[in-house]
């Protein structure tokens, strides 16, 4: 235990954002070489890492995910990690350090540290990588720390865990003039009102939404700061959610037609972007179920939650290749939230985390048919 402690804390203060985790990779593939692992990539997508440990007999193969990055959050250090990544891959070394020591019964056993899980980009960089391609997966697990849940509980959720999400910044080109002429110019003050009246009418229109779908507007751009010309550009900026893949992108197609239409009557320049696209955490039942059995079987307490987490968590895209299952791991009623420039991960649920992983590959050996 006190090995994985100073992993974590030395994790801890090298955070590095998504995509820069270079120090990240070489604490953990030194942490790994030690493990033996039966295949070793140091780069996957980046800077993830995959260890391998061959099963004593074939079976089904189970990929356990931990995400490595960290965030910049004022209010603290630089770089940290105010989402608990660094706990999450210490748990998963803490895994390898047992697979070292005795090999799964059946089915290999792949772990994944992530890079990059924070903007949603990680994942498919990991599933682009021909590395990850040529792996054979029949099934994949990740856990996630959750405050003001009771440590050491598991939260588990059928179906939607975690929502789809995505960033959309809409642009917007007229044209400038002196502000004491603005019938020279054309600016797109109006067309940008007229559509936050729209948006903001959808958002109420959709507060019955079966899947929770909703835009928050989180920033507007309407010309420069200046007194003496008129506006020339705008920019608005949007969050979209939902606990449907698909309901996500008809709400993302309705904000950029709206957008082109109301351009167009206005002699506007159009254009737009997709950021931070996260895809929907869906659980599935015979996976849930694994999970539910591991808890029992090391006299976990179970909270069997009944609506999704309205934030996202990029392991949902693998869910494109295989049967997945995203599920919590409390660590106090009265811990600090996640993201929160006070927040740090709760040593003492490491070992349970480990206990889990560890259950579910047990578990996944014996449904194997």
């Amino acid at each position: 235990m006190k090995a994985l402690e100073s992993l974590r804390h030395k994790l801890n203060i090298n955070a590095e954002l998504s995509g820069q985790e270079k120090n990240t990779n070489k604490i953990i593939n030194k942490f790994l070489e030690k493990t033996n692992p039966d295949v070793h990539y140091k780069n996957v997508g980046g800077y993830g890492i995959i260890a391998i440990y061959k099963g004593v007999e074939e079976g089904k193969n189970i990929l356990l995910r931990a995400d490595i990055d960290g965030l910049n959050i004022p209010g603290g250090r630089q770089f940290s990690h105010r989402c608990g990544h660094d706990g999450h891959a210490t748990i998963l070394c803490g895994l390898a350090m047992r697979l070292g020591k005795k090999r799964p019964a059946k089915g290999d056993v792949i772990l994944l540290f992530q890079p990059a899980e924070e903007t949603g980009e990680g994942s498919q960089a990991v599933i682009n990588d021909p590395l990850f391609q040529g792996l054979k997966i029949d099934t994949a697990f990740a856990l996630h720390n959750l405050p003001s849940f009771a440590k050491h509980q598991i939260v588990i959720k059928k179906d939607c865990f975690a929502s789809a999400s995505l960033g959309l910044k809409l642009i917007f080109d007229g044209k400038t003039s002196h502000a004491s002429q603005p019938e020279n110019g054309n600016n797109p003050q109006k067309v940008v009102t007229t559509l936050l009246d729209a948006f903001q009418k959808k958002y109420e229109n959709l507060r019955n939404d079966k899947h929770r779908t909703i835009l928050t507007v989180t920033h507007v751009v309407v010309g420069e700061e200046t007194f003496g010309v008129t506006p020339g550009h705008a920019e608005i900026w949007m969050t979209l959610r939902s606990q449907d893949d698909k309901a996500l992108q008809n709400l993302t197609n309705y904000c950029i037609d709206l957008c082109n239409l109301k351009s167009k009557e206005s002699n506007l320049r159009f254009l737009y972007s997709i950021h931070e696209s996260f895809a929907a955490t869906m659980n599935t039942a015979e996976e849930v179920e694994i999970v539910k059995q591991s808890a029992k079987e090391l006299k976990l307490s179970i909270n069997e939650i009944t609506d999704a987490f309205p934030w996202s968590e990029d392991f949902g895209r693998f869910g494109s290749i295989c049967p997945v299952c995203l599920f919590g791991l409390g660590c106090g009623l009265k811990h600090e939230p996640l993201h929160s420039p006070s927040y740090d991960f709760e040593d003492e649920i490491i070992d349970t985390g480990v206990d889990m992983f560890e259950k579910i590959i047990t578990l996944n050996a014996d449904t194997d048919t």
